[in-house]
């Protein structure tokens, strides 16, 4: 509708033309109403009609015309905000408005007129993507217009405008939180969308918890005591998931909270494991001596309630809903019955048990007292029968412990010679001569023959002990018998490889030229090497 308005027989944009034409005749005059050093920003020097405080555009005019009419008088102010909602569901305004608005249950009819087209520009802005900070009040209708369906298509996609709005403007005004995020849920169950869409604004943290304590409680009841005992006997740490999940569910509906205590910190496990058989043994207890069991008593049961759907909103359906049943979650579902809503869920409020809280608090404390732990909690007078119930908890899960200790082993090498010749003697003095006659002929069958040895074998056998290559030792053992040697090529590299490698024996030089330019075996060595060769000396 922006841009249609007729303002004394021609369009906006003629008499936008025809205001800048006398603001520049004026100003090409040097006008006096321009010479004024005076700026003005925010007002313009000339308007428009439409731009006028008293101007009223045609739309709203048959806003508040509706109003009047004698049929709207019967109309409940919700019906009347949807029925004016949709006249403008598409108009947009572009008046400058500096004011607030301000309203318990802000609707069209509680604005005044600039204040109610500073909304619908507002509004402009909000649809072409500038979400500015206004009165809150604005952001109330606007949430108004989305939940009833105005200027969006009803379903996923209103949803998905209603969401967009709201993660928005919450940027500047958070305290939307407390009505956007039920209505939001309100909105998936009552157009039967899909449940993942209310998975984020549920609030069911609380409700869950309750839930996984129930179903601890089903299971501790299920289980068969063993015979001769009264009680089913713990199964500690066998199922440690089903542990976690139900100390965290403690500590999340306790006003004590185990997972914050000292003792937590340096015993986690022990703390655990017996808070969650605690809970187990009270259980029975409960079943066994109370009306009701122990969830029950702490946070009441799962029932229906009625339901208003968008609780403080302005909503008008128009038609009945259809009967209908919603399975929102495992905590939760809704049931629509003759246009009435009902839903079935825990209706306690939300809020941490004080009574658990004794439970778990007596817990700690009497299991700091059993380890001796340094920093102990005050008594507080809790019933006797919930200490004696705690302390035999805490002496079961203690000697639990102790028989599960892993065991250590150590093993001294240094005795292994003395036990391995020990078990020599043993066996030696438990043979028959028969048995060492025979263990002989084995030892005698496995022994390798002594094949006769050639001379080159006999030296690679010294060429083994000494270093020396065969042609080495033959030339070694031919001086030592007083021969002359023969060498298969230099006599002298002959005689320089034999003593470098004599010399790690015998830490000189074996070997030298005699006068006679022949080489010899220095005297004071020939016993050692005769020995080293294994010869005779």
């Amino acid at each position: 509708m922006r841009g249609q308005a007729k303002a004394g027989g021609g369009t906006v944009a003629d008499i936008d033309a025809l205001i800048e034409q006398i603001l520049a005749a004026s100003r090409s005059r040097g006008g006096g109403a321009f010479s004024s050093p005076r700026v003005y920003q925010d007002e313009p020097l000339i308007r428009r009609g439409s731009q006028m405080p008293n101007y009223l555009p045609k739309p709203c005019q048959q806003m508040r015309a509706l109003a009047r009419t004698p049929q709207a008088r019967a109309w409940s102010s919700a019906r009347l905000f949807v029925e004016q909602a949709r006249l403008v569901a598409g108009y947009e305004d572009d008046f400058p408005y500096h004011g607030t608005f301000s309203s318990y249950f802000p609707t069209y009819d509680a604005m005044s007129d600039p204040q109610l087209r500073g909304y619908f520009t507002w509004r402009t802005h909000v649809r072409h993507g500038r979400v500015e900070k206004t009165s809150a009040a604005f952001a109330y209708v606007r949430l108004y217009e989305l939940i009833n369906g105005v200027g969006v298509e009803p379903g996923e996609p209103a949803f998905a405008a209603l969401e967009s709005f709201w993660k928005s403007y919450r940027e500047v005004e958070p305290s939307l939180d407390r009505y956007a995020r039920p209505w939001l849920v309100d909105y998936v169950v009552y157009h039967g969308l899909d449940a993942r869409l209310a998975a984020a604004y549920m609030d069911a943290a609380h409700d869950r918890a309750v839930f996984v304590l129930a179903r601890a409680a089903r299971r501790a009841l299920a289980e068969p005591p063993a015979k001769g005992r009264r009680h089913a006997e713990r199964a500690y740490g066998t199922d440690p998931a089903a542990d976690d999940e139900l100390f965290a569910a403690l500590d999340a509906l306790s006003t004590y909270r185990p997972q914050e205590s000292r003792l937590f910190k340096d015993a986690p496990e022990d703390l655990m494991r017996v808070s969650c058989a605690v809970f187990d043994r009270l259980t029975r207890y409960y079943r066994s001596s109370r009306t009701q069991g122990l969830v029950e008593s702490l946070f009441g049961t799962r029932h229906p309630m009625p339901h208003l759907m968008f609780a403080s909103a302005l909503f008008y359906p128009g038609a009945r809903h259809e009967d209908c049943v919603y399975e929102l979650d495992e905590t939760r579902h809704y049931e629509c019955r003759g246009g009435i809503w009902t839903c079935d869920g825990l209706h306690d409020g939300g809020g941490r048990s004080s009574k658990l809280g004794q439970v778990l608090r007596a817990t700690d404390r009497q299991l700091r007292a059993a380890l001796d732990y340094p920093h102990a909690l005050k008594e507080r007078g809790d019933p006797k029968y919930l200490v004696r119930l705690i302390d035999r908890e805490v002496g079961d899960y203690l000697e639990w412990k102790r028989a599960h200790a892993p065991r250590h082993v150590q093993i001294d090498l240094s005795q292994l010679s003395k036990i391995r010749a020990t078990a020599a003697v043993t066996c030696e003095s438990l043979l028959v001569d028969e048995e060492r006659e025979a263990q002989d002929l084995e030892e005698a069958a496995a022994a390798p023959v002594e094949e006769p040895m050639g001379e080159l074998a006999a030296l690679s056998a010294d060429k083994a002990l000494l270093g020396l290559a065969p042609e080495e030792l033959a030339f070694l053992r031919a001086l030592l018998d007083g021969q002359a040697p023969a060498a298969a090529g230099s006599a002298d590299l002959m005689v320089d490889a034999i003593n470098e490698k004599l010399f790690d024996l015998l830490g000189d030089t074996a070997l030298e030229f005699g006068p006679d330019g022949a080489p010899r075996v220095i005297e004071d060595y020939c016993d050692d090497v005769r020995q080293a060769l294994g010869a005779d000396a």
